[in-house]
């Protein structure tokens, strides 16, 4: 039996913990609404890795549809112009 191999997009960004002023890298996967955190680089990509794989195997086993992203999928960045005077936090 042949398997299948998917490829998920994962969006890791540097932010400061809640309630700290330690750094730590948050890693989502929007197909599958799924995210974790580490702190460092590397373990977030350790992380999100075991965890996709992780619910992947949770979705099979209970027999629900495992979500796999388009062939068409976009990533951009949007950008606006900031009213005058704000606050800026920078994460």
């Amino acid at each position: 039996m042949k398997q299948k191999i998917a490829n998920y997009t994962v969006i890791i960004t540097k932010e400061k913990r809640s309630g700290t002023s330690e750094t730590c890298y948050t890693a989502f996967v929007p197909v599958l609404g799924i995210a974790t955190e580490a702190d460092s680089l590397e373990g977030a990509q350790k992380a999100v890795h075991a965890l996709v794989q992780f619910h992947v195997e949770s979705l099979a086993e209970e027999g629900e549809e495992v979500p796999v992203e388009s062939t068409e999928s976009f990533i951009t960045k949007s950008h606006t112009i900031l009213p005058l005077g704000i606050k800026i936090s920078h994460a």
